[in-house]
């Protein structure tokens, strides 16, 4: 006898979820620019093409940061990004738009986003996980699925997004950060 959850069992996950909560940027690509934004994505990781000062310090040094330095460091880097969402509008260039990360692994993100979005629509991703050193991943996703549920606000969509394009590098950073989440999901029920 078959059931509906034996079936979605045998269906293996490449890559391990984990619950998150933060605020992830995107744009809606055009299709003339899908080929030409996935060449550059594919070439460079993202700290490369846009010039990520974490590697002015080795890992030893960031290791033996004070926390007040550390907590700093990411107050004036939020301040930075801030500045620029702020330049980027006078620009009148093409919207971002905000949703909110809930779930993100190596293949994909879910995400709470008000408004509404197509299934097989091509989004390119800005995604910020809240670590230290901070990090910012750019990649194109797909929209696979969307559901409206009655746990969100009105206008609100959860919405199930794959990495269609994004450079190795990338998606080992997310890989290691949902690594070092689910240790701290873990420690925190063992303190309970």
């Amino acid at each position: 006898m078959r059931t509906d959850s034996v079936d979605e069992n045998s269906q293996l996950r490449d890559y391990v979820r984990v619950a998150v909560s933060f605020p992830v940027t995107f744009s809606f690509l055009k299709e003339n620019d899908y080929e030409r934004i996935r060449n550059v994505i594919i070439s460079h990781r993202t700290g490369d093409r846009e010039g990520d000062i974490m590697p002015l310090l080795g890992m030893e040094e960031l290791e033996s940061l004070d926390i007040a330095i550390a907590k700093i460091w990411m107050s004036m880097n939020s301040k930075l990004d801030y500045i620029i969402k702020l330049l980027k509008k006078d620009k009148k260039e093409e919207k971002e738009n905000e949703g909110f990360c809930t779930d993100i692994s190596g293949k994909g993100i879910k995400m709470i986003y008000k408004g509404d979005l197509s299934i097989g629509q091509y989004i390119q991703l800005r995604v910020h996980p809240p670590t230290f050193p901070p990090i910012t991943i750019v990649a194109l996703g797909k929209i696979l699925r969307k559901e409206k549920s009655d746990t969100y606000k009105e206008g609100e969509i959860e919405v199930a997004v794959e990495f269609d394009t994004i450079h190795g590098d990338d998606r080992e950073e997310i890989v290691s950060y949902v690594f070092k989440r689910q240790r701290e999901l873990l420690r925190a029920k063992k303190e309970i």
